[in-house]
């Protein structure tokens, strides 16, 4: 019995982890649109200095990143953007390829006239803030309302064909994706089943 409950457990644990962290498809936020320097950081899996910006009191670009793509393009994308801590000011959301967003400024059910390409990733948008505070701002992704997936997550649609739905993990395990006045976030970690089994050896 205690064998069988342990079995349980485990497999249990591996489809968590597997379902929370993988690597393909995460989306983020970041304060630099060099796509090269995103992955170069995620693929360190250590702090990303660029998911954290020192306020200047002036206006700001932040970045929302597709990483790892199992797609060759992105026809739309959903994801709402929420912040603890502070509320900064979306002065403006920009995106390229025709980039149309049919929710609000912090609520994206966007899509691209022209699917946009995306082979070492892709900056779905750019957002002009700007922060008055002090404070440390946690700065979230989760699902738009409303919500194309089930359960609500972000996600993109397939440029090759927009009926294929991809959900999109995010790019840190820590529950927010960027930090203003804070340390930023450490990379999303690779889990496996040897990872949760090493668990219990």
């Amino acid at each position: 019995m205690k064998k069988l409950l342990v079995l349980a457990l485990v497999a249990l644990m591996a489809a968590g982890a597997l379902a929370q962290t993988s690597e393909d498809n995460m989306i983020g936020m970041f304060f630099t649109n060099d796509l090269g320097v995103i992955n170069e950081s995620i693929a360190d899996g250590g702090m990303n200095p660029n998911t954290n910006f020192v306020n200047a009191f002036a206006p700001f670009n932040a970045y929302i990143v597709l990483v790892n793509p199992t797609v060759a393009s992105v026809a739309a994308y959903e994801t709402s953007v929420t912040f603890d801590g502070g509320a900064p000011f979306l002065l403006a959301v920009t995106g390229p390829n025709g980039w149309t967003n049919f929710g609000t400024p912090s609520n994206h059910l966007a899509g691209f006239q022209t699917p946009l390409p995306c082979a070492d990733g892709a900056v779905l948008c750019t957002i002009q803030m700007l922060y008055t505070g002090v404070p440390t701002v946690f700065i979230n992704l989760g699902a738009a309302t409303p919500s194309s997936f089930n359960p609500p997550t972000p996600g993109i649609a397939d440029g090759a064909n927009p009926d294929n739905l991809i959900a999109c993990p995010l790019t840190s395990d820590g529950g927010y994706v960027a930090t203003i006045n804070g340390d930023g976030v450490v990379a999303t970690e690779a889990h496996s089943l040897s990872d949760v089994k090493a668990l219990f050896d």
